[in-house]
């Protein structure tokens, strides 16, 4: 789920917390490379964390944090609250201080739970904390960044770049056959149309590779949702990189890959035919990245679904 411009969002009000290392963005480290985004160190939580739809004041930009796709339904207010059970069983991730480091959706052990400390992020998300009479039935914790307005990078302004992405993910635990995990890049163009390149790394129990376009009319986004395999006509793995896969795993696996130009307008003239007339330009120069995102989610109902994950790494960088 990618959460879109006008959604309400409430920041999470437990502390005043800072982050302890800024986001990376649009620096040039070497000749040829421009780094777009890199995860930063945070000292906690509680001022990092949102929960969306409950306000509409708008998701923060500039700002690498964690927003819950669904409101708290067991406190009056929507708002997660700290919890120090060990959630680490399920993400693979074990805070320092996990007062500081976790944000549940009670303070019992097996609650939903967001994880955010030093250079690492997870979330352990349970369907049993949700009604099962919503109409869309779906749960999500995640880590987003969202550009500000004026500085979203243009990665295809030269005709020989590659946008390129990295992080180190370990999923030791998923039930529920529509359990998934993606790397979102959003991109937009003039006209306000949004697109997803949503990088699949993990789906539980699947075995196929297949490329998938849906269009989410809540969101207003096209997504091209893309496995990273070998073979895969918008998404090339680096040398290395771990694949997707079916099956959970404890222990953090390197995945990284690279978009080219071309790819890049083979994606768009695939949409196009796939939605004649909603999206008409196939210049690459147009389109900016206005968004990083980790989707990582459930759709649930009537079976229960369970998802424990953790991250760290996240890096997004072009060269020529």
């Amino acid at each position: 789920m990618v959460i879109g411009k006008g959604s309400g969002i409430l920041p999470q009000c437990v502390a005043v917390l800072t982050l302890a290392a800024t986001v990376t963005v649009g620096s040039t480290s070497i000749a040829g490379t421009t780094v777009v985004f890199e995860q930063p160190l945070v000292s906690g939580i509680a001022a990092n964390f949102f929960v969306a739809h409950v306000t509409k004041a708008g998701m923060p930009t500039g700002v690498f944090d964690m927003v819950a796709l669904q409101p708290d339904p067991q406190t009056s207010n929507g708002y997660l609250v700290p919890n120090s059970w060990d959630a680490g069983s399920q993400t693979g991730f074990v805070p320092l201080s996990p007062l500081t480091a976790q944000l549940g959706y009670n303070n019992r052990p097996g609650a939903s739970t967001a994880q955010m400390e030093g250079d690492t992020v997870g979330a352990f998300i349970n369907s049993k904390d949700l009604p099962t009479t919503r109409t869309n039935q779906l749960m999500m914790i995640s880590p987003q960044y969202k550009f500000r307005s004026g500085t979203a990078p243009v990665p295809y302004a030269s005709s020989t770049s590659l946008l390129n992405g990295e992080l180190d993910l370990q999923i030791p635990m998923a039930v529920g056959k529509d359990t998934y995990v993606s790397a979102d890049l959003t991109f937009l163009d003039p006209a306000g149309v949004r697109i997803s390149f949503s990088i699949n790394l993990f789906h539980n129990g699947a075995t196929r590779l297949f490329l998938n376009t849906t269009y989410d009319s809540a969101e207003n986004i096209y997504i091209l949702d893309l496995p990273l395999a070998q073979g895969q006509l918008f998404v090339t793995p680096a040398p290395g990189s771990a694949l997707k896969t079916g099956t959970p795993w404890l222990g953090f696996r390197h995945f990284q890959w690279t978009l080219s130009e071309a790819q890049f307008v083979g994606a768009l003239k695939y949409l196009i035919a796939k939605y004649p007339g909603r999206i008409t330009s196939t210049d690459p120069t147009r389109y900016v990245l206005s968004e990083i995102h980790l989707n990582a989610e459930f759709h649930y109902s009537p079976t229960p679904a369970e998802l424990g994950w953790s991250m760290r790494g996240l890096k997004v960088w072009t060269t020529y």
